[in-house]
């Protein structure tokens, strides 16, 4: 699933609830990947280098956060942060965080579409 923020091409999960209040995932240059969250009124986009995205997706493959990058937050949310852009956040729900997760153990996101 496609949606255009900006320049870039944003893939969401296929089990993302209808419309695009979704984490949204972006190819970025050297294989890093862009992450964003539709539904964030700070419209932060996180960028992930490589070795960090495939720690992400380790973890999400085993059922957990990405520690220490992803916590929860205020309010039931979650608070995802990259170590390559400090001091940023994007805020995301737990329900939206799981669609997410479900898609990437499902393989949606293994080569983020350029």
């Amino acid at each position: 699933m496609h949606s255009t923020f900006g320049q870039a091409a944003w893939r969401k999960s296929s089990h993302c609830a209808t419309g695009d209040a979704c984490i949204h995932l972006a190819p970025a240059p050297q294989g890093a990947v862009r992450l964003t969250e539709s539904s964030d009124p700070s419209g932060t986009v996180l960028t992930l280098a490589p070795a960090t995205w495939r720690a992400w997706r380790r973890a999400i493959g085993d059922g957990r956060l990405p520690r220490p990058d992803a916590e929860p937050g205020p309010g039931g949310r979650l608070l995802l942060r990259s170590p390559d852009d400090q001091g940023l956040v994007v805020t995301t729900t737990t329900a939206q965080w799981e669609a997410f997760a479900a898609g990437v153990r499902d393989g949606e996101f293994d080569r983020p579409a350029g």
